[in-house]
């Protein structure tokens, strides 16, 4: 009888054992499979392809940069190292740029970084991709100029050169018949309001200024190409706006007329 508990006891601890070790190689093999997962998701499994000389080497450019200049950092190249690198970068600048793991929102004058992947969260989450090197490229050259080389835009976010823009804004005709000699009542009148500076695309906003009463004006901003656009256009015809150029050290002075529609 005694010789007959002992086997079955033997049996049931080689079970628990046995069951135990295939407990032990599932963990072993999910625990394998979750790190490779989270390699794939690291910048060196990135295999986003860029098709554009152009940003390949702005991206080197600027990386170099970050490196001579603040150290290589551990974790990517995210918005607040490239912020911190270059005086003439904008948070507006890193609207729509997509990261490992998420992507980066400009709204209501405040950068935000939103996670766009599920599980696993690396601490490279925020790292900007290639892809999003690409955006963060064209949001720059929209910016300081279309038509600027690497070399140039690159310049401009190493620099921040400031500069002015004065002027009149101004909205007319105000009478539906233009008179020859001009009827001093049908001039064009001041427009006194809140304005709106875009980027020359008109699809980020930089800042907001107001007009005097006799429509004058005056803005500093970081040197660029900027569209300018009323806050509250009641009763134009369309959207319309005016573009700026703003030269570092230099005061630009612009005339900006929007048009009522009347004829």
């Amino acid at each position: 009888m005694t010789k007959s508990n002992t086997s079955t006891s033997f049996s049931a601890s080689k079970i628990i054992i046995g069951v135990f070790g295939v407990v032990v190689i599932v963990g072993f093999v999910l625990g394998i499979y979750s790190f490779l997962r989270g390699l794939e998701n690291s910048p060196k499994f990135d295999d986003t392809k860029i098709t554009s000389p152009e940003v390949a080497e702005f991206s080197e450019k600027i990386q170099n940069y970050v490196v001579e200049n603040i150290g290589q950092p551990i974790e990517g190249f995210n918005a607040d190292i490239y912020l911190r690198a270059f005086p003439g970068l904008f948070e507006a600048d890193f609207d729509g740029v997509e990261t490992w793991e998420g992507e980066y929102a400009y709204a209501n004058g405040e950068l935000t970084f939103e996670r766009t992947k599920a599980q696993p969260i690396t601490s490279a989450e925020d790292a900007i991709s290639k892809k999003g090197h690409q955006m963060l490229f064209e949001n720059v050259q929209g910016r300081l100029g279309i038509n600027l080389s690497v070399d140039e835009v690159v310049d401009g976010i190493i620099a921040q050169g400031l500069g002015k823009v004065t002027g009149t804004i101004l909205f007319g005709p105000t009478c539906p018949v233009v008179k020859d000699p001009p009827d001093p009542q049908c001039a064009d009148k001041p427009l006194f309001g809140e304005f709106i500076v875009q980027n020359a695309m008109g699809s980020t906003e930089f800042a907001r200024f107001g007009t005097q009463r006799d429509g004058s004006f005056e803005v500093t901003l970081p040197a660029g190409e900027y569209y300018i656009t009323w806050a509250e256009p009641r009763g134009l015809p369309g959207a319309q706006g005016q573009l700026v150029n703003v030269t570092a050290g230099e005061t630009s002075e612009y005339t900006i007329t929007f048009d009522t529609g009347i004829r």
